[in-house]
């Protein structure tokens, strides 16, 4: 739930996705997502994207799909191919139908639900796996973890701001030592 939406999104533990109301928490919607997990999913406006796992061989396996959800229809829409591997996905804060897909890898790709075929490709360069990543409310910076403990920062140099209207940090003004300092001799 985003700010004062009418909505709660909640994943399941067997890849389902319900749509509650926000103030008597009935289910509004179920869909069925993904058939062994969700392992992430973000929500913005009239859209809910999901990457999750599906039973192979035994073993869970990151889908090579996500799926998008019309919150406004109530019905799902196209999926979207993502070979690598989808493991995290948010929507971008200031485009409202732009999300930004992860593999752990570290492939990157920006989609316009309205136009998935038009996707643009980025790799990020990591020591290990990538286990998450958010993007800043002004939408130019992006922040990834990965297995290594690292942290790396995605954005262009000259325009990386974290809020959307940022302001000048207030810090509290030094207080003057109560005593002077004492001076450290033979005779102290």
């Amino acid at each position: 739930m985003k700010r004062s939406s009418k909505h709660i999104c909640a994943a399941t533990d067997t890849g389902a996705v319900n749509l509650l109301d926000a103030t008597s928490f009935a289910v509004l919607k179920t869909w069925n997502a993904h058939s062994a997990g969700i392992h992430d999913m973000d929500a913005q406006h009239d859209f809910i994207i999901t990457c999750g796992y599906s039973l192979r061989q035994g073993s869970n396996f990151l889908d090579n799909f996500l799926n998008v959800y019309d919150v406004k229809k109530m019905a799902s829409m196209s999926p979207i191919a993502f070979p690598a591997g989808a493991a995290h996905v948010r929507m971008h804060p200031r485009m409202s139908t732009t999300s930004i897909v992860m593999s752990q890898q570290g492939q990157i790709h920006i989609v316009d639900l309205m136009n998935p075929n038009s996707t643009s490709v980025k790799h990020a360069n990591l020591s290990s796996f990538l286990t998450m990543f958010e993007i800043s409310p002004s939408g130019r910076v992006i922040a990834m973890a990965d297995a290594g403990f690292n942290i790396h920062l995605w954005g262009a140099p000259s325009k990386v701001e974290f809020l959307d209207m940022p302001s000048a940090i207030e810090f509290a003004s030094q207080e003057e030592p109560a005593e002077p300092p004492i001076e450290w001799t033979k005779d102290t």
